[in-house]
């Protein structure tokens, strides 16, 4: 362990903002906002208090009377009462004085209540309990039902309000004849009566009768129901209109103007906001309507929901405002665009029929696309029909809906049922399962609309199922006015949402712009959140399509930005653009590609780690050889980029077959990021085994193995061409392992008797799968632990192929035309009349290094700037180059840590963010330690700056960080420093 210091100093110009702390230790009682104490009183248990002049006393009072409980207690200075039952005890807001005052439920009876004060001298006295007895009050009627006129097949509705103590129990009664018998009226048991009028309704008398079990029970007096039976007359309409916004399935409603289930007009699936008659809009919070266009389509109107509506008009028929019998037709179509558009269907020219007892229909032309969930592509018309919509068994008359008036209508859902086509013949099984059908609200739309939607691949939306989508499936009310339109504001429409040419994260230090399109020249400003959901404040001077933020920095990292549009009629809103920023961050190499093996016309992959933002160019990644020892380099043809997840690696470049010439080639990788700067990897080998033309195996670095030592290999594969299925449940794939040569070499039945196997295959297989997209290559690691090969034994590598059934998972080793096999070599012992010499070239010892560059070794961090929450000082590290050439690559590790600053400020608001500036030698940035201003230790408790893993390559890497430093807004102007200590172990 070698340790170093290096001092930092952070110079810092502040402005002291004063902070009063008050604080106030006299205890307060009898606030709303106190709570009760830990501690339970047992009522009647309290000791009495001879300092009490006055205890509370017992009370008793019917439901509803007021009562007041009272203590006299000399030179008292603060009072709370509280109310004790089999809950606990519970201090009572609003209880400050000598005496508490409230009014009295039943749910009080048997309660007691008390109060705790203190006197002069602060010390805390409390009363007796006293208990309060309540007794119930027998039910009465306060206000009995009115009289009620309506229009025949209207609902109507009467209402009793009782007293007394509850709960109560209502049972509402019908009498058809003055004087006739009472009875009562099936499932009316609720403080109010609605149903739908019929002419036979005119004249008959309603009651109710309550009771609470505490007395008689009181019953009201009648109330007479009068229907009027006709009135009006069809009148020829030309504007009529109907919205509707299907079902709630078609409301969610997406921030990011994506991923909807939305509505266009026209029989079109790309968004159109209107088409001839027919208008999309969305209901807004204050409910008006506004036009919506392609850009704000998915964003939500209210709260996370589109409340997005077809709008018809100019609707033609006849209609009968006092009775609401109508005939009204439209011409027109819109298109329900599920999933973005995947799956569509239209209805065209709706009809709405609506009898004289106010049931009645929609029906329209409804087509559409399929489209199955494995193949969403593919979409299948759906041919045109004539279907029924909807059914409805009463409209809700408003005569204030515009001239002519109009009405709400509710579908019917609840209890329909519905029974599939299957092969074109009705079933008579229903696709509601029976179980479902035992919950309340089961139901489906009506049967030929269901048809339709079962051939759009859509049939879960339309019926219950049991899901828990369930309840979003009953269709939402269609809105009439039978001869007028709702006004529909005309709001700007937003033409492209914000978007910006770089991608995120956006480069710190640069400006951003940002760019909107927006129809006509309506008022504009640009505001800015730390979510998504706002709240929303505006960003001052923006007030045209384009917002440019110069020199973007960290402050604007996870914030929102949307521009606002508006105008005489109303506002739009785009999508909100998330904005986050990075540090630029060169490209380079975070491993250096290792020299590749491979066997000849097989497949080679050089493997390396590289990163940059703006990010890498993958496009620009070449691999380049040298004839000249690295004087020279030409791009090596016909080496393709892959990605490569091997040994941590990130990337690769791959040549398909590599020749025999190719080994002992000089290599490197070059790449570049998007914006053109380019990086060098250190020089590589290719090293080229010769192919034998049939299964082999090459052992790296070599066959000769120490039993006394943990040995590890690396095996390469080539030529195992893996054979397919050999039978329905027959599947073969390809064994690996080191093998004791008695066990099994080649030509013998294989063995899973091994004596290692690799981790990089699964139980010592290799899928087919793999083999096939590979070219039936593969790269093993192979561990041998210290003791397990005995030196009178022989061993090998060994490979062959495994058969599989399974269908009872039994494996067979019988096919032998993938066996292959490389023996391993072990020192031979000593022969009882000769002797054993070997000769050994030891490898250089080498050394491990390390030094900060530069002869000061002070690092003075930038003045303070104030971020708003926080003070920010920034640096870099002084540079730290580590050379490692010592025998097998030992890892390594380089870690720093300080103490406190001088003049006491903490060490843990320090951070760092590590790079490698130079690479070499497998050197690795270790992990950012951000600031401890809100959490963490920072760097005090010490932190990774570099390592190096084990049997890394020698070499040479320069380390470095750049430094945070985040400081409390109330830190003292001035000079401060502390000592970092670096630390290296290896």
């Amino acid at each position: 362990m070698r340790s170093r210091h290096l001092p930092v100093r952070a110079a810092l110009s502040l402005v002291l903002l004063p902070t009063l702390l008050t604080l106030d230790s006299t205890p307060s009682f009898g606030h709303a906002a106190d709570t009760a104490p830990t501690d339970r009183f047992t009522a009647d248990a309290a000791t009495a208090d001879a300092s009490f002049l006055q205890q509370p006393q017992p009370q008793t009072v019917a439901d509803g009377g007021s009562v007041t409980f009272a203590v006299e207690y000399p030179g008292a200075l603060l009072y709370t009462w509280y109310r004790t039952d089999a809950r606990g005890t519970q201090a009572l807001a609003g209880s400050n004085s000598a005496t508490y005052t409230f009014t009295a439920s039943y749910a009080d009876d048997d309660a007691t209540y008390s109060v705790r004060l203190f006197d002069s001298n602060f010390v805390q006295h409390r009363s007796d309990e006293a208990r309060l007895t309540v007794t119930p009050v027998a039910a009465r009627v306060t206000e009995p039902p009115h009289d009620v006129s309506v229009q025949a097949y209207q609902n109507a509705s009467f209402a009793v309000a009782v007293g007394g103590t509850a709960p109560f129990t209502h049972r509402w009664q019908r009498q058809d004849t003055d004087g006739g018998e009472w009875t009562d009226i099936a499932g009316a048991t609720g403080a109010e009566l609605s149903f739908k009028s019929r002419p036979a309704d005119d004249g008959a008398r309603f009651r109710v009768r309550v009771d609470n079990g505490h007395g008689p029970a009181a019953v009201s007096a009648p109330a007479t129901l009068t229907v009027i039976t006709g009135g009006g007359s069809l009148e020829t309409v030309d504007r009529a209109s109907f919205e509707w916004g299907v079902n709630p399935i078609y409301q969610g409603g997406n921030p990011a103007n994506d991923g909807c289930n939305f509505f266009s007009a026209g029989t079109r699936d790309e968004f159109a906001g209107t088409d001839g008659n027919v208008r999309i809009i969305h209901r807004m919070p204050d409910g008006s309507a506004q036009a919506v266009s392609n850009a704000t389509k998915c964003i939500p109107a209210v709260g996370s929901q589109l409340n997005q509506r077809v709008l018809f008009t100019n609707g033609t028929g006849t209609a009968n405002p006092v009775t609401g019998e109508a005939t009204i037709r439209w011409t027109g179509a819109f298109t329900a665009n599920a999933y973005s558009g995947l799956v569509t269907w239209n209805l065209t020219d709706p009809t709405l029929t609506i009898a004289a007892d106010g049931t009645g229909t929609l029906t329209a032309i409804g087509a559409g696309f399929g489209a199955g969930r494995d193949t969403p592509d593919q979409k299948t018309p759906v041919p045109a029909r004539p279907v029924t919509v909807a059914t409805f068994g009463q409209v809700r008359l408003d005569t204030t809906a515009g001239p002519g008036g109009g009405g709400q209508i509710s579908p019917d859902f609840a209890g329909v049922d519905y029974f599939p086509l299957v092969d074109g013949v009705r079933s008579s099984t229903s696709a509601i399962p029976e179980q479902v059908k035992a919950r309340p609200g089961w139901g489906s739309w009506p049967e030929s609309f269901v048809d339709l939607q079962y051939e759009t691949e859509l049939a879960g939306y339309w019926h219950s199922s049991g899901l828990s989508a369930d309840a979003e499936k009953p269709a939402m009310d269609l809105t009439v006015r039978f001869d007028s339109a709702p006004d529909v504001k005309i709001v700007p429409v937003i033409l492209a949402n914000p978007a910006t040419t770089p991608t995120a994260p956006y480069v710190e230090g640069r400006d951003l712009t940002i760019r909107a399109d927006v129809d006509g020249s309506p008022d504009l400003r640009w505001e800015r959140s730390s979510s998504g959901a706002g709240p929303w404040a505006t960003i001052a001077g923006e007030s045209g399509e384009t917002l440019t933020i110069r020199a973007l920095d960290a402050s604007w990292h996870n914030t929102y930005v949307r521009l606002v549009a508006t105008s005489a009629d109303g506002q739009a809103v785009s999508t909100a653009l998330r904005i986050t920023t990075a540090a630029y961050d060169a490209p380079h190499f975070t491993s250096q590609p290792a020299d590749v093996h491979a066997i000849q016309g097989n497949r080679a992959v050089a493997t390396f780690g590289l990163t940059a933002w703006p990010a890498v160019d993958t496009a620009s990644i070449k691999l380049e050889r040298s004839g000249d020892g690295g004087q020279t380099w030409a791009v090596w043809d016909g080496a393709e980029y892959t990605r490569s997840y091997i040994g941590g690696a990130q990337h690769g470049l791959l040549l398909s077959s590599i020749p025999i010439g190719a080994d002992g080639a000089l290599a490197r990788v070059t790449a570049a990021n998007v914006e053109g700067a380019r990086t060098v990897s250190e020089p590589f080998t290719f090293r080229v085994h010769r192919a034998t033309g049939g299964p082999q195996l090459v052992v790296l670095p070599g066959t000769r193995v120490d039993p006394a030592k943990e040995t590890r290999l690396t095996v390469l594969g080539a030529g195992f061409d893996v054979p397919d299925w050999a039978g329905p449940t027959l599947t073969y794939s390809l064994d690996l392992g080191l093998f004791d040569s008695t066990v099994w070499t080649p030509g013998r039945a294989g063995s899973r008797d091994w004596v290692a196997t690799s981790p990089d295959v699964s139980g010592g297989q290799i899928y087919r799968a793999y083999t096939q997209a590979t070219g039936g290559t593969f790269t093993a690691s192979l561990r041998v632990p210290a003791g397990v090969l005995k030196d009178d034994r022989t061993y090998g590598v060994g490979a062959f192929l495994r058969l599989t059934d399974i269908s009872t998972w039994q494996d067979t080793f019988d096919n032998r035309s993938m066996d292959a096999w490389t023996p391993l070599t072990l020192p031979a012992p000593p022969s009882a009349d000769g002797q054993s010499i070997v000769a050994t070239v030891p490898e250089r010892e080498g050394e491990f290094l390390w030094s900060i560059d530069g002869g000061d070794r002070a690092v003075t961090l930038t003045d303070a700037v104030d971020r708003g929450g926080y003070l920010q000082s920034t640096g870099e590290l002084k540079p730290v180059t580590v050379t490692d050439t010592r025998i097998g690559g030992p890892a390594w590790s380089l870690s720093g840590q300080v103490g406190d600053f001088t003049g006491g400020l903490s060490g843990r608001y320090l951070g760092w963010s590590p790079s490698v500036h130079t690479a070499g030698g497998g050197a690795q940035a270790g992990p950012v330690v951000p600031s401890g201003l809100d959490s963490g230790a920072g760097l005090t408790a010490g932190a990774n700056l570099g390592s190096a893993a084990d049997g890394h390559v020698k070499g040479s890497a320069v380390l470095g960080a750049g430094l945070e430093l985040r400081l409390p807004v109330t830190t003292e102007p001035g000079e401060y420093t502390v000592t970092l200590t670096l630390t290296a172990l290896g």
